[in-house]
């Protein structure tokens, strides 16, 4: 599934260039994170519990190959994906830790995000089976 989010991130990029270097290179994540957010409120606002959980359960799942990325901003040790020419290719978690001064935390702020990631799917598949509960005892109660 990570493979979907790819193209996704890396669009992120180029419809955030315009805000500058900085933006440009943060919009690749918030864009991998902000499509399945959106698609989860578009399913809320219809009321199909299914697909917010899906979605939102894939948001929380897209924190763990983040942290990944994260965790790699010192050691660079990762194969980078790039549209356009790979000699402009950066690292986007070295510069964005080291123009935050965040570098040196690289794998802390890693870790924390890989458990949060976890939380939320965690989080949403209880919300999900708490609520598939709930709307089962209600219709065995009706009958």
């Amino acid at each position: 599934m990570d493979v979907v989010f790819v193209p996704i991130h890396e669009g992120g990029h180029l419809l955030f260039r315009f805000f500058g270097e900085f933006i440009s290179v943060a919009g690749g994540t918030f864009l991998q994170l902000a499509v399945p957010l959106m698609l989860a409120t578009y399913f809320f606002f219809q009321r199909q519990a299914q697909g917010v959980a899906f979605c939102l359960f894939f948001m929380f799942e897209q924190f763990l190959p983040i942290a990944t990325y994260m965790a790699d901003a010192r050691a660079q040790e990762l194969p980078l994906l790039t549209i356009g020419d790979g000699d402009d290719v950066i690292h986007d978690w070295n510069y964005l830790f080291g123009k935050l001064g965040l570098l040196q935390h690289d794998t802390q702020i890693a870790g924390t995000l890989r458990i949060a990631g976890w939380l939320g799917m965690l989080g949403v598949v209880a919300w999900f089976v708490w609520r598939g509960t709930r709307s089962t005892a209600a219709t065995e109660k009706d009958v």
